[in-house]
């Protein structure tokens, strides 16, 4: 197996001096290796080929096993963010302002727990699910199938991401589990309906319409190595020997809420809007027939600067006022985080990195323990809030302080 550094030196080209690194991917013909589902060989470029389950102690503990598991490109990728990685660190950093006010002699015992949700007519075990995120064959050979896989093991939903490196149809036949798919709006509005059409006739019973990212968000640091993504793992959804069509990098930028509408009309499902941060954009989406609000800062990767979720998300449920359910991300490494974020305000809440460290560590069962294990902590915090049920949580079990607590004032 090459090393994270010998692979370095090989690996760096000259994509990284596009305005979008590895645009040309898009257009590669998939590997025999890519398109298997069976255990997956070792490749050049190293990534893992994990499939076992893992006694995960933490979520943020895997990090330094998930780091000796991949290459580094992988680790850099996953790991980093934009900029300085202010929001990165501000996305957790944030979590301390949401204090926990526990519930004492509320009768509750660990058999009267609940942790169900239901959102979109899609009932879910607990109230997490797997978040978009592209490009998993840059942790794993199985790529988005491991990860799918492992999430349906879990019971968990699967969030697929338009910037999979595996079709969105090989990867819905990965999961058991209920499926939404993430939509990267394209300029050709023939690629966007393809897409479209193919999610629904997939089985994937949302669309996620994502309006905080033009592409691949890239940190500073792997930008210096060169962009170094695998010059053998393309966007599946665009690669025409897979019955894509399209640039996945040619965008729509000037999204306005009439796309809305014109995903609505095109799929009849209903349109989760991800990258909310603003309590004043609620009301045109919401009128436009957007079924879901995504609080969300895309991880930190898009733009740096911008405040965490956790610290908007009481202005926008504000705002939503209930009309609509709210999904939050960013940030969420601990059942405590899931416990903050509902009870300001959020249906439920999607989990990231964490998942890709399974997924670098484990493969399909490293996945599958991570959700597991999300759940086990979220159900002894639960308990020891004092909560019977998901919808118990209010803003009565928090005490918002600090940055956070003042944004709320301004």
């Amino acid at each position: 197996m090459t090393t994270r550094r010998n692979f370095l030196g090989s690996a760096a080209t000259a994509i990284g001096t596009m305005p979008f690194a590895g645009a040309t991917l898009a257009q590669t013909s998939a590997t025999a290796e890519e398109t298997a589902t069976a255990t997956p060989a070792a490749s050049s470029y190293g990534a893992s080929t994990a499939d076992k389950g893992l006694d995960v102690i933490s979520l943020p503990g895997l990090k330094e096993p998930f780091e000796a598991a991949v290459p580094e490109a992988g680790y850099v990728f996953v790991t980093g963010a934009k900029g300085d990685e202010w929001t990165l660190r501000e996305n957790r950093r944030a979590m301390e302002d949401f204090r926990i006010i526990t519930h004492r002699l509320t009768g509750v015992s660990p058999a009267d727990l609940d942790l169900s949700v239901e959102i979109l007519g899609q009932k879910m075990p607990f109230p997490f699910f797997v978040a978009p995120m592209g490009a998993h064959r840059m942790v794993h050979e199985e790529g988005e199938v491991a990860t799918a896989r492992g999430a349906g093991l879990a019971g968990a939903l699967y969030c697929s991401s338009g910037a999979s490196n595996r079709t969105l149809e090989e990867i819905a036949a990965a999961t058991t589990g209920p499926k939404w798919f993430q939509l990267y709006f394209n300029q050709d509005e023939a690629v966007t309906k393809s897409l479209l059409r193919r999610a629904k006739n997939a089985g994937y019973s949302a669309i996620v319409l994502t309006a905080d990212a033009l592409g691949p968000g890239m940190p500073d640091r792997f930008r210096a190595m060169g962009a170094p993504f695998r010059p053998d793992a393309s966007f599946g959804n665009h690669d025409p020997a897979r019955g894509g069509t399209g640039d996945f990098f040619a965008q729509k930028a000037d999204l306005t809420p009439a796309d809305i509408r014109m995903i609505k009309n095109e799929t009849g499902l209903p349109v989760i809007v991800k990258g909310i941060l603003r309590a004043e954009d609620v009301d045109p989406i919401i009128a436009a027939g957007a079924d879901a609000i995504q609080v969300s800062n895309h991880g930190g990767r898009q733009i740096d600067g911008v405040p965490a979720a956790i610290s908007v998300l009481p202005l926008v449920a504000k705002a939503v006022n209930g009309r609509v359910p709210i999904i939050m991300d960013s940030g969420i490494r601990r059942g405590i985080d899931v416990i903050r974020a509902l009870s300001m305000g959020a249906t439920c809440v999607a989990v990231g990195r964490p998942v890709m460290y399974g997924l670098g560590v484990g493969g399909a069962q490293g996945v599958q323990s991570v959700l597991e294990a999300l759940a086990a902590e979220l159900r002894s915090d639960m308990l020891l809030t004092g909560a019977r049920s998901v919808a118990d949580l209010t803003d009565s079990y928090i005490s918002v302080t600090g940055p956070s607590a003042r944004m709320q004032e301004g």
